[in-house]
This record gives C-alpha cells, structure tokens and sequence, in this order.
C-alpha cells in the first residue's frame, strides 16, 4: 500500500515542511474534495511539522493508472451556455464552470514540485501521496482563511487576465461584479461569526505567473474553531458560485467530470497558527501522464469562446511547471 506522505511550501518562503506522522502529534495536515462523496473524503495526516529536504525524484510511486479522458470544448461550451442561460433567466447570479484536461506525458511530481516552488514563491505549493486519492501536486494562489492569535485573514479572489492582454483588455464591470459576489459573501459569513475589528483592504490585483486577479484582502479579530469557519466558507462565489445550493446543483450536472479535490481546500493546522488555501492550479498524476483542472466564473455578459480562452491560460500556467 502506498504510504502516505505530504510536502508544502508556504507563500513568501524557501523552506519545505512535512508531517512527521504520529497520533500524539499536535498538527494536522487537511485535504477536502470540492464536495465530500463516498469515493472522494476528506484526508487527514496528523503529526508533528517538519523542515524537510526535497522529495529525492523517483521516490513517488503512481499507482493511478492513466486515463484520457477530458472535457472537450463542446462540451465546455454547451455548459458555459447553459450556465448564461440560467443566469439571464434569473436563476444564478454566477457559476463556476471547471473542466479537465488529461495529458499522456512522463513526469516527474518530485520535480515538479521543486519547479513550482521556483517558480510560484508566493504561492502555497504542496505534494501529497495517499493511498485513497493517489498523488496530487499544486501551487494555489488562493488563501481561504488564515489564525494566529484570534486574528483572522482571509481573501476574496476572482477574475483573471493575462499579463499581455491586461493593457489591452482591462477589467470591466463584468469581472468586478463577479469579484464582488465573492466579497460581499465572505463579509456576511465573517459578520455572522462575530468578526469584530474588521478591515476590509481595497481592491487590488494579484500577479500568478502570467496570469492576474482581483482580490480583496479581508482582516478581523474573531474567537472559536478555524476549522469549522473552513467549512463554513467553502465554497466560496469563487469556485461555486450564487446561490450556492442552486450552483453546486449546477456544476453536479453539468460537468462531466468529477473535480475531485480541485477546488477543494487544503493546509495545516497548529497550535500557533493555521492557514488553508483553496485547491487551484493543481494536477493529478497517473502512470504516464497527468490530469489537470480548471474554472472560469460565469456572470451575466460571459462569452463562451472568452471563457474557454481563460481555462486554456489558467491550464497553461500549471503545465508549464511539469517536467
């Protein structure tokens, strides 16, 4: 059986860390799907944190066999326009429409996992192998939320540009609605857990690779279970969608393809401080390729074509780090 492992490396540091497993141990690594099922649960690795060296290459064994299958662009479309169709029907406000893209390649996770680090530094870049989900390796941008001392931190992301193109085609009232669903949704849920001291941070972009965003920074003083506030926020507008309820409805029936643990959340918690990120810019891997995700939230004025374009970037951006 494989043995479960798992390497991180925080935003704005060098330092790799890892679970020393052990049932006495006072952290906790968390894996979640997008939406918990009976084949696809939660992971939990419990143990002590660690600075650790490098995954050696090689020492990852893949045990998924390879699959092709992949969302195709008819049928990204199709659900791209049913989403806009429900939208200018008034039944959402947005939804995220995510789609797979499988690849036949060797690759290594290890050294893919040394590459994002490199390449991402202000990312949260991890690989996990487990026995129930196989090996997964990304480098997300997105912080769900954020404890040290009672002080929260959590961020509202959405929209994307690409740096060529942000002179050129700069952000319209489209995206910054679509941002602000996410804001306005994060905000309700921090003022209904008693968030006291909140600061909410102007609007500004977030450079990933190639690619930009709008976020905005949320900071507050709040008392109980950072777990239970993770829970309570995903999913998040950004990766969901509004109304909620009616727009996992949507995506349960409209992608094909199950997302796994894309758009999930993952990280670590401790006794001195805890942070979780959502699961973006992430692959899987299989004997002779890799399987990749990604999204584009869809509000009213979405283009089908424009939205294709924006996953076939954001699916750019995560292979050109697998070698």
């Amino acid at each position: 059986m494989t043995e479960a492992r798992v390497w991180w490396k925080p935003p704005e540091s060098s330092d790799v860390y890892s679970i020393e497993k052990s049932e006495s141990g006072t952290s906790c690594f968390r894996f979640e799907p997008f939406s918990s099922s009976y084949s696809i649960q939660s992971i939990e690795l419990k143990g002590h944190v660690v600075k650790s060296e490098m995954p050696e290459r090689g020492s990852i064994e893949i045990v998924n066999e390879y699959s092709s299958d992949s969302t195709s662009k008819n049928e990204h479309f199709n659900a791209v326009a049913s989403a806009i169709e429900k939208i200018n029907n008034g039944e959402l406000d947005k939804v995220v429409v995510s789609r797979v893209k499988s690849i036949s390649m060797e690759c290594s996770p290890e050294a893919s996992f040394a590459r994002k680090c490199e390449a991402h530094p202000d990312a949260f870049v991890y690989l996990l192998v487990h026995p129930r989900c196989g090996v997964w390796c990304g480098a997300t941008p997105e912080l769900l939320v954020s404890a040290s001392d009672n002080r929260i931190e959590t961020v509202s992301l959405a929209g994307t540009r690409t740096v060529d193109k942000i002179e050129s085609s700069p952000w319209t009232s489209k995206e910054h609605e679509e941002q602000g669903f996410v804001t306005d949704y994060i905000e309700n849920i921090l003022e209904s857990h008693g968030a006291t001291d909140l600061r909410i941070e102007p609007r500004a972009e977030l450079r990933y690779g190639n690619l930009i965003h709008l976020e905005t920074r949320f900071r507050c003083s709040l008392k109980g279970s950072l777990s239970k506030l993770a829970k309570e926020l995903h999913p998040t507008p950004a990766v969901g969608g509004r109304p909620m309820e009616a727009a996992c409805e949507f995506i349960a029936v409209n992608e094909r393809l199950d997302r796994e643990y894309f758009a999930g959340y993952l990280g670590v918690k401790t006794a001195s401080g805890s942070a979780y990120y959502v699961n973006l810019r992430c692959a899987k891997w299989m004997k002779g390729g890799v399987r990749l995700f990604a999204g584009g939230g869809i509000v009213s004025g979405s283009d089908v074509t424009e939205e294709w374009e924006e996953t076939e970037a954001k699916l750019f951006a995560i292979q050109e780090t697998i070698v």
